[in-house]
């Protein structure tokens, strides 16, 4: 990969990660403050974009009991939830700064207890969420597997890079962290396909907690999927005599 292919993908790469990190800490500022009605706030938007379709969703009769479930396990445990997305929105803010180049150069010591705080933040809402994905479900077995496996291989990866970068193992850190923040922006990149997906899915009749449960495999599998594109394509470049890993995000 010749330097102007990398600069221009690393570009490309950055110009789709600040519009994901800025819908997850939007939505996550508007969950703390709307904690027990945001998806009833936001459903006229859903319908309008159904009635401009010329879509009819059979369960609309039944919608507003399953958005008070949803909005609902929120309002139920007001203090976990604003520490989930309270942690979280922290999170990726942060995290984007662990993968400039010129921060981790210029503002080493930043990178290294911004690195210690962030694994403070993921341990917060990685549990909070595995409390909410597998205490109280909105989308039952689905989505309990979904949490079981992608929260568990999120705070799996954070660990795996937290003893890397201890053991001195730079590039194993790297890839190790990227695939964290990957299952942590995945929360935006579910949002997006979940739109589409119910435009699709609810007008042939399937309920609200199924499109929720295909919405958040989708994200996560199209994001972590990414990531590991991302992770094979600079590898070899990486583990290129001279190349400092310090210049590869």
């Amino acid at each position: 990969m010749t330097d102007r292919v990398r600069f221009l993908w690393i570009r490309a790469l950055w110009c789709l990660l600040i519009p994901l990190v800025a819908l997850g800490v939007s939505a996550a500022i508007a969950r703390s403050i709307f904690l027990g009605d945001l998806g009833t706030r936001l459903d006229p938007v859903r319908q309008r974009t159904f009635d401009a379709l010329h879509l009819v969703d059979p369960h609309a009769l039944q919608r507003p009991a399953e958005l008070a479930r949803f909005d609902g396990r929120f309002s139920a445990h007001p203090v976990l939830a604003r520490l989930h997305v309270g942690a979280g929105a922290l999170f990726l803010l942060l995290v984007p700064l662990q993968f400039s180049s010129q921060v981790r150069q210029r503002f080493i010591n930043f990178h290294r207890w911004s690195g210690r705080l962030l694994v403070f933040l993921a341990f917060i809402t990685g549990s909070s969420a595995l409390y909410f994905g597998l205490v109280v479900p909105f989308g039952g077995l689905g989505e309990v597997i979904a949490i079981a496996i992608f929260d568990g291989l999120f705070l799996l990866s954070l660990a795996v890079a937290f003893a890397a970068i201890r053991r001195l193992q730079v590039a194993r850190h790297r890839e190790w962290m990227i695939r964290a923040f990957a299952l942590a922006i995945a929360i935006s990149t579910m949002r997006i396909v979940e739109l589409p997906l119910d435009l699709v899915l609810s007008p042939i009749g399937i309920p609200p907690d199924d499109v929720f449960v295909i919405g958040i495999w989708c994200g996560w599998l199209l994001t972590l999927g990414g990531a590991e594109l991302w992770i094979r394509y600079t590898r070899s470049y990486v583990q290129s005599p001279g190349v400092p890993v310090a210049v590869v995000p």
